[in-house]
């Protein structure tokens, strides 16, 4: 793929995340040129430890619905930084369910917070390695207008 095809996908790719990442990749500083990808990493060891964190109290004899919403409110946090929607808009719902003590709910809250996570984790995976692709290429990251 040449270099223009590649910056292209790259811009279609990022303009279907969310608008608060793009103002996260905004924020990049040619000093820094890993500055988006280090704070990206950091929200993901985060994001599972949390998610991890969440599951494993979800999986006990007596539920705690309390420390769960705490969890959920800390990954919400962080997540709103990095601008995954989907994670933040699960983590609502989630919420919810602990208020409630919906055991059931917030099990299935638990799936589609997984499913949300992992989808926006490969598209910014998958943005990354193109960025590589690009400068390997000899071409320039693109930026969103």
């Amino acid at each position: 793929m040449d270099v223009s095809m590649l910056q292209r996908t790259y811009l279609e790719l990022l303009s279907s995340l969310f608008s608060e990442f793009t103002t996260l990749q905004k924020l990049q500083d040619k000093d820094d040129p890993k500055f988006v990808f280090r704070t990206v990493s950091l929200f993901f060891d985060n994001a599972e430890r949390l998610i991890n964190g969440i599951s494993s109290n979800l999986n006990q004899p007596t539920v705690e619905f309390n420390k769960i919403k705490e969890l959920v409110h800390q990954l919400k946090g962080s997540n709103k930084f990095i601008g995954g929607e989907r994670i933040e808009d699960a983590c609502v719902a989630f919420r919810s369910y602990c208020d409630a003590n919906d055991l059931q709910g917030c099990f299935s809250s638990m799936q589609q917070l997984n499913q949300e996570f992992l989808n926006f984790k490969s598209k910014l995976d998958t943005l990354f390695t193109m960025e590589q692709q690009i400068v390997a290429a000899g071409g320039s990251i693109p930026k969103m207008q």
